[in-house]
């Protein structure tokens, strides 16, 4: 139910779908006023929303707080890697991956370089038991993490879960109520690992947040006043998270 929910969330939250909305609200209102403030208001968010400047402001303050180096002299036991970076492709039967490649790419870099033990893996589409149409991708995200050079042994998968929470109860399930996660990194996008830090630590874990996907410095800059769809995309993420935050914070869940 919750998951179901937290789709629902991901359309009602996408400031596209209110610009839209208030466009045909002045389409089929007969009164001209109401009309006007409608056409008016859909054009003002978007002004406002698709403004460059004022999401990356935003973002920034966001992320400010997760967005930091590993130290340099530890070699860690485990990287905790949260999907949604990719999915099993039918079509061409093979792993593929999306805009959040760099969840998965920067774990495995650090694996290469000796900074990492052990990849765990949670809640990814490219190898999830609720993807029953093709029981196959399991094995074929496994051939394709050892394509990229991860050994075998050096990969643990949760097919479990299915959210940032039911992500961290598998974590310390599967890796023992002993684990603590210190000697051990969170790899997701920046926006998500607010959220996702405060579920491990409710599952009795602190790891280092080892943000990807982080935003650009914020800069008063001409080229920054951009107008673009691509801006109500982001506002789509952060407020996801807002609300994500607060729903589960009603749950219980941080």
């Amino acid at each position: 139910m919750f998951f179901v929910v937290s789709k629902l969330f991901s359309f009602i939250t996408d400031p596209t779908f209110w610009i839209v909305v208030c466009f045909l609200v002045s389409i089929v209102l007969k009164k001209r006023l109401w009309k006007r403030i409608a056409f008016i208001f859909g054009i003002s968010l978007f002004v406002l929303l698709g403004n460059g400047a004022l999401i990356s402001l935003v973002e920034q303050r966001w992320v400010r707080n997760v967005v930091k180096p590993l130290p340099s002299e530890i070699v860690y036991e485990y990287a905790l890697i949260q999907g949604g970076f990719g999915d099993f492709n039918s079509a061409t039967g093979r792993t593929q991956v999306f805009e959040e490649a760099e969840r998965l790419i920067e774990p495995i870099r650090l694996y290469h370089s000796g900074r990492v033990r052990k990849l765990f893996i949670t809640g990814d589409g490219s190898f999830s038991n609720f993807n029953k149409k093709f029981p196959e991708s399991k094995q074929v995200f496994l051939k394709y993490l050892e394509s990229l050079g991860v050994h075998g042994n050096d990969i643990v998968l949760d097919s479990e879960a299915r959210n940032t929470r039911q992500s961290a109860l598998q974590t310390k399930e599967l890796l023992g109520e002993a684990f603590d996660g210190k000697n051990s990194f969170l790899v997701t996008s920046a926006i998500h690992m607010p959220r996702a830090l405060k579920c491990y630590c409710k599952a009795g874990m602190n790891p280092i947040p080892y943000a990807t996907s982080v935003p650009g410095p914020y800069e008063m800059d001409i080229t920054n006043f951009n107008i673009g769809s691509s801006n109500l995309y982001r506002w789509q993420k952060l407020i996801h998270e807002w609300l994500g935050l607060i729903a589960y914070r009603i749950a219980g869940y941080v």
